[in-house]
């Protein structure tokens, strides 16, 4: 398997543990380390293994059931780390009711051995319609 196609497959990884709402499947993807970084859609910046795995946690026991649609995928590779820009297609189901988001990502990956994981998780909620293009002034 090549490294890109490796990375592609760490990626499907975190969002199969993503879609299964189990932590212990989440903590495989990432690296256990205090420098790690998730940025969730309108949260505060989390730096560390322990806050970061709290914020899933607290993620999965909100939900009863989330599913991805993943759109385009842009890899961009140096050594041993890569940048993933991810489009997501959310729907979620929670005490709330069922919700539809987009969400553009972008996934950090390190290569340690022979494995790639997650270093960061940036997500940012899209809030244009698709179709619109944004206005330069």
């Amino acid at each position: 398997m090549s490294d890109h196609e490796a990375v592609v497959e760490a990626n499907r990884k975190f969002y199969r543990a993503f879609e299964s709402l189990d932590i212990e499947k989440m903590e495989k993807v990432w690296l256990k380390d205090r420098q790690i970084v998730c940025i969730h859609p309108g949260w505060r910046k989390l730096s560390g293994w322990g806050p970061v795995m709290q914020s899933w946690e607290r993620i999965f026991d909100g939900v009863f059931e989330m599913s991805f649609e993943i759109g385009d995928v842009d890899v961009i590779m140096t050594g041993d780390v890569a940048v993933l820009v991810v489009e997501e297609n959310l729907t979620q189901r929670g005490y709330d009711g069922a919700m539809k988001t987009q969400v553009l990502t972008t996934n950090v990956f390190e290569r340690i051995g022979n494995e790639w994981f997650m270093v960061m998780h940036h997500g940012s909620p899209v809030m244009e319609p698709p179709g619109s293009e944004p206005q330069l002034q």
